[in-house]
Parts: C-alpha cells; sequence; structure tokens
C-alpha cells in the first residue's frame, strides 16, 4: 500500500518494500531447500541412474530456483517515490532497491498530463489499483499498488488539490 506524506509545499506518495518483507522473504527462501536436503543429501542414493533419483533431483532443482527466485525478490525488490514539490515546481520519481542503482527522473509541472487510478486485473484474485502519473512525453509512472481503489483515488484526489494549490499560488511564468 502506497503512503501518503503531505507537507505545505511538496507531497510524497512512497511505495516502499519494508525490511520486515524483505526478511521475509530471505528466510522463506530457506524453506525450500529442505527438499533436496531430504531427497539428495540425507538419502543414501546407491545409483545416480536411479529412476527416483532423476524425480528427487528434478524436485530438488525446482526448490533450489524457488530459493533463488525469492532471494531475488528480497534484494532486488523495488522502492518507489513520487514526489511534487510546490517550491521548485518539479515532479520527482525515484526507484531504487539494495541491489538495483536508484533511478530518478525529474520532471517540471507544467509536464503533467494527468495523473489517473488504473486497474489490473488478475485471473486467479480480485483487481488492484495504482496511481498512475503520465508526463507530456508520454512516460508514465506508477506507485504500489492496493487491493482497495478508495484509498488509491483518496491519493489521488490529495494530489490534485495540492497541485491546484500549487498552480494557484504560484502562477506559471
Amino acid at each position: 500500500m502506497p503512503e501518503l506524506v503531505e507537507h505545505a509545499d511538496h507531497i510524497e506518495i512512497r511505495s516502499p518494500m519494508r525490511r520486515g518483507l524483505r526478511l521475509a522473504f530471505a528466510l522463506l527462501a530457506l524453506f525450500p531447500l529442505l527438499a533436496p536436503y531430504e531427497l539428495l543429501v540425507r538419502i543414501d542414493w546407491q545409483s545416480r541412474l536411479d529412476p527416483f533419483f532423476l524425480v528427487a533431483a528434478f524436485i530438488s532443482i525446482g526448490a533450489v530456483a524457488l530459493s533463488g527466485f525469492l532471494i531475488f525478490a528480497a534484494v532486488a525488490g523495488l522502492s518507489s517515490r513520487m514526489a511534487f514539490d510546490a517550491t521548485r515546481k518539479t515532479f520527482t520519481y525515484s526507484s531504487g532497491a539494495p541491489l538495483v542503482r536508484r533511478a530518478t527522473s525529474v520532471y517540471p509541472m507544467s509536464a503533467l498530463k494527468r495523473i489517473d487510478v488504473e486497474s489490473r486485473e488478475w485471473s486467479d484474485s480480485a483487481p488492484t489499483h495504482h496511481l498512475r502519473v503520465l508526463t507530456s512525453d508520454g512516460e508514465g509512472f506508477e506507485s504500489d499498488s492496493s487491493w482497495s481503489r478508495n484509498e488509491i483515488e483518496d491519493i489521488r484526489i490529495r494530489v490534485d488539490m495540492f497541485l491546484k494549490r500549487t498552480l494557484e499560488a504560484w502562477p506559471s511564468s
């Protein structure tokens, strides 16, 4: 769920991947490693050509791949931040992770074209909703998603109100 932080001269939408979640992914990555241990190490296989050994090896490869994916999620899961700054009249989007270099894009507020709430439909669960900022050059930036459309809609309304106040206080020159 994105976090909204409001100040008099700027508003931020933070979408952090918390350390606790990163730690949970890393700890969950240990669980699938039980399969290779139990199926390959603990059992004293007499022959590597045994069909049951090949099944155990196949299951173990999948378990190691799942562990690798969970470790990847722990270290490469992105945290992002959208900032609307009235003082500088800029929109800034930045994202990064422990293993991913922080990338930052800065646009003048005059380059903002639209701010919308968009939804993603999933085949196996309810839709998720996120805030999308579109710039005049066609670049789109998205916040973290939420199951609640109302929460994202509230954030969009507060950003719209902030931008209207900003434009009234500092007319473009």
